[in-house]
């Protein structure tokens, strides 16, 4: 599924119809810009367009051909190279993050050693070595734990796969719509739920 801001700015360049008779299929779905973001970026190809919209494949293709202007492929491709470079930009610096932490970990716990190596060496600091090495412990445990929610959030941020990009969401597509063309009636009903959770799927 594409950004659905960009999807409204790609409806938003398409040229009008000029057509004053039978009116391009593909033009007039509602969702003709996040099938126009999705081949063009490569997600999914003008024949699966066909398959899963039941619209001939010419008549998919004479609306690229038309409608799709390279001004509308820039603007796509431009839009994709933006949020790359975010999600490039957002992820380094997780792992500065996470590089500077463990750094900071590896210190901690060789401060500890050398600390409690001096016990045998040096009596001096026996007396504020426990108080010390507590501090020391806590510290690295509160690291320890700031690093585990760094790592989950580098783990969400580089999950960008969208459910329709997903090659097990096209292979349970395939699934259904051969039951829906056995039962058709489950078609129906199947549809009529996706309208009116507005689940945004072919």
């Amino acid at each position: 599924m594409a950004d659905e801001r960009l999807t409204d700015k790609v409806k938003r360049l398409l040229p009008k119809d000029p057509s004053k008779s039978r009116k391009n299929t593909i033009r007039l779905r509602p969702d003709v810009g996040e099938i126009v973001c999705d081949v063009v970026l490569g997600r999914r190809t003008v024949a699966e367009v066909s398959r899963r919209t039941g619209i001939h494949r010419d008549t998919v293709d004479r609306f690229f051909a038309k409608f799709v202007t390279d001004d509308i492929k820039k603007a796509i491709l431009a839009d994709q190279s933006t949020h790359d470079e975010l999600d490039r930009k957002i992820n380094s610096g997780q792992d500065t993050v996470e590089k500077g932490l463990n750094s900071i970990i590896t210190e901690q716990k060789e401060l500890y050693r050398l600390l409690r190596d001096k016990v045998g060496d040096g009596r001096d600091i026996e007396d504020v070595l426990p108080g010390l090495s507590q501090l020391l412990r806590d510290q690295g445990q509160s690291y320890e734990r700031l690093l585990k929610s760094y790592s989950l959030l580098k783990e969400k941020t580089t999950i960008t796969l969208s459910i329709n990009e997903s090659p097990d969401w096209q292979q349970l597509q395939d699934v259904l719509y051969q039951v829906f063309e056995q039962y058709p009636d489950a078609f129906d009903m199947f549809r009529q739920l996706v309208r009116e959770r507005r689940l945004r799927i072919e």
